[in-house]
């Protein structure tokens, strides 16, 4: 029986490495003599670099956190389409999980640190860059970067914004005289897994600020800021980023790559399967183990257990799923899954229960079961 795990992170508990060696134990606990391709996922959000940490080398910096404080991060170096390429993550920057929750509001922080791990990857050579979106703090379309990677800002008064803060508040016009010279020279891919606009009530602001510790106040003067910076970003390049779908991703980082850069948006979890080639595992594969920490009907919106099962549709392959959540609306998933299971085999507390050593052992114990009964139903050897 040739099994191949292809699940992403469980947020909070397990990474995607982790998620797929306790799966893959499982596999084994049940059927020893099968034969396990362990390939793990993202979708091209938080975790990406460690999930494709195969592919090639990382290279460490030292940049600003969202709150202008050194952090390390890292850039993934790779091929891509033939040729030398960084990959680079928001969240290791920009990230969330950097800030503690009284320090959380889209308000001050920045993305100042991901335009310095950008340009390291340009003064590095790098002239095709990867950013993997997802996981952000911030709220800023993207100004902080721009700053980082040469651009100036000026407020209504024409006088020069520092670095500090969240600039998106006070910019009035901007100018890209002295940007990097090797931003000109480079192809830039934004991977995403979601679809807003920059602004209005699925925008960035509306959508994603409340997430990151902002009041309903200041979810609205976020809008009206992303509105106006949508028309400066029309004016100079031409490009109407609320019309792009995805424009809105990471607090609207989407929309100054896809204008102020001339990058393009892609699907993450369509690249992340690209750049593993997991669709030849997929074709010796008689059964594809996927998950995630929660799926619901949102997950049909660019989460990797999908976009697994839609590419192994496409091969007649039957996948299961496993989450450390079920929630509502799992009737859309059913024509992609053979089933949905939740690893909650014990009643704890949510706390504990994401707890990395009790989601691992959940996690196995899941999958032991289910491979029991597939393994019985096609007549294979159990332990």
């Amino acid at each position: 029986m040739n099994i191949l795990i292809a699940p992403d992170s469980f947020k909070g508990s397990l990474s995607a490495e982790e998620a797929a060696r306790a799966m893959a134990d499982g596999v084994r606990n049940a059927v020893p003599e099968a034969d396990i391709q362990i390939v793990p996922m993202a979708d091209g959000g938080e975790g990406t670099i460690a999930a494709l940490s195969t592919l090639g080398d990382r290279r460490t910096v030292t940049v600003a956190d969202p709150l202008m404080r050194p952090v390390e991060a890292s850039y993934l170096v790779m091929e891509h389409e033939g040729k030398p390429a960084a990959l680079v993550e928001c969240a290791q920057s920009s990230g969330l999980t950097l800030l503690s929750e009284q320090e959380r509001s889209p308000m001050n922080a920045n993305t100042y640190g991901l335009g310095e791990q950008i340009r390291a990857a340009l003064e590095a050579g790098f002239r095709q860059v990867i950013i993997s979106l997802g996981g952000s703090a911030t709220n800023d379309g993207g100004l902080s970067m721009l700053q980082a990677l040469g651009w100036k800002l000026y407020d209504q008064e024409g006088q020069e914004l520092d670095s500090s803060g969240n600039p998106l508040l006070q910019v009035a016009s901007f100018s890209d005289q002295e940007v990097h010279p090797a931003v000109r020279e480079t192809r830039f891919l934004a991977m995403c897994d979601v679809m807003n606009p920059f602004y209005g009530e699925e925008g960035a602001a509306y959508v994603f600020a409340p997430q990151k510790g902002a009041s309903k106040q200041e979810v609205l003067l976020l809008d009206q800021a992303l509105k106006q910076l949508s028309r400066l970003f029309s004016t100079a390049y031409g490009v109407d980023v609320q019309k792009t779908k995805g424009s809105g991703a990471a607090g609207g980082l989407g929309g100054a790559i896809v204008s102020a850069l001339g990058g393009q948006l892609v699907s993450g979890i369509d690249l992340v399967m690209e750049l593993t080639g997991i669709e030849q595992h997929m074709k010796r594969a008689d059964l594809i183990l996927t998950g995630e920490g929660s799926l619901d009907g949102q997950s049909l919106l660019g989460k990797v257990p999908v976009g697994v099962a839609r590419l192994a549709k496409k091969h007649d392959k039957p996948v299961l799923a496993i989450a450390g959540r079920l929630g509502e609306q799992l009737e859309a998933l059913h024509p992609y899954f053979v089933g949905l299971f939740s690893i909650q085999m014990d009643c704890y507390p949510q706390e504990e229960a994401m707890r990395e050593d009790v989601a691992s052992r959940q996690t196995r114990q899941t999958v032991e079961q289910l491979l029991r009964l597939y393994a019985y139903k096609h007549h294979c050897q159990i332990r």
